[in-house]
């Protein structure tokens, strides 16, 4: 007999926030733009919606970042862009 597989909460990845992946992706490839993230409520001024392989995701419930033309960033967000 096959093993069955369980559904133990390790075994389940956790859903996909689309907008703050875009966010995540748009600093990432310092697309310019504004971006603010609060908890729920996520504001994206510029930059660009996520490739559907971007693994990756911010890892803080707030955030401030704003990147310019030029490939200046300034973002209160210093951790990384990793999953």
């Amino acid at each position: 007999m096959a093993p069955t597989k369980t559904n133990h909460p390790s075994n389940q990845q956790q859903p996909v926030d689309r907008r703050l992946q875009a966010i995540a992706y748009s600093l990432d490839c310092l697309i310019p733009g504004l971006y603010l993230w609060l908890g729920p409520l996520k504001l994206r001024l510029g930059g660009s919606t996520a490739e559907e392989t971007y693994p990756g995701t911010i890892h803080s419930p707030v955030g401030i970042a704003l990147v310019l033309p030029d490939y200046r960033i300034y973002s209160s967000y210093q951790g990384s862009y990793d999953p």
